[in-house]
């Protein structure tokens, strides 16, 4: 197999007889793939040159590359004990889930080496990193690696918003899309309201009159421009001010900050719908919006017979894709 290969090429030192170097860009220039790729690739291929048993079960395909990786981490901290398990754990392994894997192998660390297990567990939490970079295009880039106790946390709050099995098959996202909205949507939930009883940050957003009542036009934010769409469905929730700006657009006057929708009415809201209202979607309340069916700026009330629960995905059809509705 590859891990073969490239574990001999490693032994021959291949990659430097050819003016690479390191086998990772060796193998990168050779295979066309990303140098992350071929650096967990090696890495493998070296691990497994003292992991007999894993290696014939990689081999056979028994065992994935991910299986691996986490068994190398037992045998490097315990060599001598997983020499002498490693064929008990690979069986384990091999009926094992991607998730049950790193939790099964973890136990045995802690059975074999409990203060080994400790010091592993304090260096991966040290090793924790998230960097935020904005792209040209105003896109959010995200990245960074999460400890294991700490990326079950997160994996298990993004899988509960993201669960296939709750998805309409109608709904036409991504893998990828609905795990991004799923975080949004934790983030926003938190910024709503559930910290503690502090005062939610804010983003501050100046609509003017005509831009709210037609959804036509480019309103200004501190993040970046929005469309006239967008605003009208931030505002069907929302905090909101009326300010009167002199001919040089100066604020002459604020008048006080109104909630749209009142949190008892909120809550009568949620327990009617009970999550989003559109057919086939089973997002729980507390992850949707509350959404004017006629827009409070076109006449609307702001009443329990004018409002529904939309999940963030749906409310943003619900505007984009629907003409306004207004109150004759």
């Amino acid at each position: 197999c590859r891990a073969e290969y490239l574990a001999e090429a490693e032994r021959v030192g291949a990659a430097r007889k050819q003016g690479y170097r390191s086998a990772t860009e060796w193998l990168a220039a050779l295979s066309g793939e990303p140098g992350s790729a071929c650096r967990r690739q090696v890495a493998v291929a070296s691990a497994l040159e003292s992991m007999p048993v894993t290696r014939q079960a990689f081999g056979a395909g028994e065992v994935s590359e991910s299986k691996v990786r986490v068994l190398a981490q037992a045998q490097a901290l315990a060599p001598e004990q997983f020499a002498k398990d490693e064929k008990a754990l690979v069986d384990r392994v091999k009926t094992a889930s991607a998730q049950q894997t790193p939790r099964l192998v973890a136990a045995w660390k802690r059975q074999t080496n409990p203060e080994g297990a400790e010091a592993e567990a304090e260096r991966l939490h040290q090793l924790r990193t998230l960097y935020l970079s904005e792209g040209l295009l105003g896109m959010l880039h995200l990245s960074g690696d999460l400890d294991p106790e700490s990326g079950l946390i997160v994996r298990h709050a993004l899988e509960a918003l993201a669960d296939p099995a709750n998805l309409n098959p109608q709904d036409g996202r991504t893998p990828a899309q609905v795990r991004a909205d799923a975080l949004v949507d934790i983030c926003r939930h938190h910024l709503d309201g559930s910290n503690g009883g502090r005062r939610p940050p804010r983003v501050l957003v100046t609509i003017p009159w005509n831009t709210l009542q037609t959804g036509a036009g480019i309103v200004d934010t501190e993040p970046g421009p929005i469309g006239g769409d967008t605003a009208r469905r931030l505002t069907c929730d929302a905090t909101i001010s009326r300010v009167l700006l002199d001919p040089d657009s100066v604020p002459v006057d604020m008048g006080r900050a109104t909630r749209v929708i009142p949190p008892t009415l909120r809550k009568a809201l949620e327990l009617r719908d009970r999550g989003c209202a559109h057919p086939g979607c089973r997002m729980p309340a507390r992850f949707c919006d509350a959404h004017h069916i006629i827009h409070w700026a076109d006449g609307g009330e702001t009443v329990l017979a004018n409002l529904q629960l939309l999940c963030r995905q749906h409310h943003r059809q619900a505007h984009h894709h629907q003409p306004h509705p207004r109150r004759e």
